[in-house]
Order: structure tokens, then C-alpha cells, then sequence
């Protein structure tokens, strides 16, 4: 199930932020807990961000949701990061770590997932979503699964170049933001506010200008 994969991911992503670490000559276990406890705080925030977005949902008049009850869905990984970003500070200054180093480990272990919608076009996969109703879908899972692999080979390559701390997480932003941007219009079901923006779609492009603005910004800096 989702969860269990879910659970998954966020071992191997924290045994990888440990390893970088170790290999960095920083302490693996204060790292590792550190980012277990981020992990924790970032699902609580990919919630919240999920009943913002859908507030009248759970929060309206004829609410008939469970606020916590997540069996069908309802979370995202925009709302993780923005309850990891601030609270990395104060984990990295507890592990007394320079927070941009710190934020170089958590940017191996970014992990995220989602449900294509359907289609009958020759690249539909017959999928499931978060309801067990299987369609042919466009497979976005595995196209981010993809995106993924070339950044993870991307990141294994640079990290041995030495550049400034905080280049890595930003590197890492960058990339994510900009397959979501364009990777979004494929899912299911996109979030939505004022009925047709899509809310998911423009933080990516928030996230490709702001973290490859700052990696630009370095760059002509140094």
C-alpha cells in the first residue's frame, strides 16, 4: 500500500542522508534523527497543506470528512517542504551543523509520488489510484521515477565537485520544481484553488525561479 511504501522511502531516504553524512565527517546518528524527526513533521505539514487547499472539505457547512482520516489521499509533498524548510533550522543548529550543509544531506532523500489521469493514448499503463480503481492512466509515477533517477545520478556525480554549501539542496529544489511544473497537468487530480489554478503547479514554478535564481545569484557571486 501507499503507506507502507511511504514508510519505506523515508527509511532508505534517512539511511542515505546518514551515509552522505558519515562520509562527510559528520555524526550519522544525530543526522539521522534529526531527519527522522523532520520526516514526522513533514507529514503532519503535507496534511495541513492538503486541507488548506480543500478547506470547505473538511471545514465547511456540510463537512462530512475526517480531518485526519488520509485512507483516500490528501496529502502533498509542497506542504512537507514547507514544514521541513523552517524547522531544519533549529534541527541543524540542536546537531550543530552549518544549515546549509544540513540541508545538502536532506536533499538526497527527497522522495514524492502520485496518481496519472486517464487516457486512452498509446502511453496509458493500466494503474490504480488512491481509490484501487484501475484504469490506463499516463504514468506519471514512473515519469517521476525517471526524473528522479536522472537527478540521483546527477547528484552522485556533482557531489564529489566540492561546490559551496547549500548548492546541492538548491540543485535539488530546482530539479523537483521543474518536472513537477511540467509533470502536473498529468495527475488525476490536481489541486486546485479559486476552481482552476493549479496550486501544486505554480509553487514548482515558484520553487525552479527561487532556488535556481539563488544557484544563478551564487554563481556569478563567486
Amino acid at each position: 500500500s501507499f503507506k507502507v511504501f511511504l514508510c519505506v522511502g523515508i527509511y532508505l531516504g534517512i539511511l542515505v542522508i546518514a551515509a552522505i553524512a558519515h562520509s562527510s565527517g559528520i555524526p550519522p546518528l544525530g543526522v539521522a534523527l534529526g531527519s527522522l524527526a523532520l520526516a514526522i513533521i513533514g507529514l503532519a505539514g503535507a496534511r495541513v497543506y492538503h486541507l488548506l487547499v480543500y478547506h470547505p472539505l473538511y471545514f465547511g457547512r456540510n463537512a462530512c470528512q475526517n480531518v485526519w482520516n488520509s485512507k483516500d489521499g490528501g496529502s502533498s509533498v509542497f506542504g512537507a517542504f514547507l514544514a521541513i524548510a523552517p524547522c531544519s533550522f533549529a534541527v541543524a543548529r540542536l546537531l550543530d551543523v552549518p544549515a546549509n550543509l544540513f540541508w545538502d544531506f536532506l536533499g538526497a532523500g527527497i522522495l514524492a509520488c502520485c496518481g496519472g489521469r486517464e487516457t486512452r493514448g498509446w502511453c496509458g499503463v493500466c494503474l490504480h489510484d488512491t481509490r484501487g480503481v484501475r484504469r490506463r492512466r499516463v504514468p506519471v509515477q514512473f515519469l517521476e521515477m525517471a526524473w528522479w533517477l536522472l537527478g540521483g545520478i546527477g547528484f552522485v556525480w556533482l557531489w564529489p565537485q566540492s561546490f559551496p554549501p547549500g548548492n546541492y539542496a538548491l540543485g535539488v529544489l530546482a530539479w523537483y520544481g521543474l518536472g513537477r511544473f511540467f509533470l502536473e497537468p498529468l495527475r488525476e487530480a490536481p489541486d486546485l484553488i479559486a476552481g482552476r489554478v493549479r496550486i501544486n503547479q505554480c509553487v514548482a514554478a515558484a520553487l525552479v525561479l527561487g532556488a535556481g535564481g539563488a544557484l544563478l545569484a551564487r554563481a556569478f557571486a563567486s
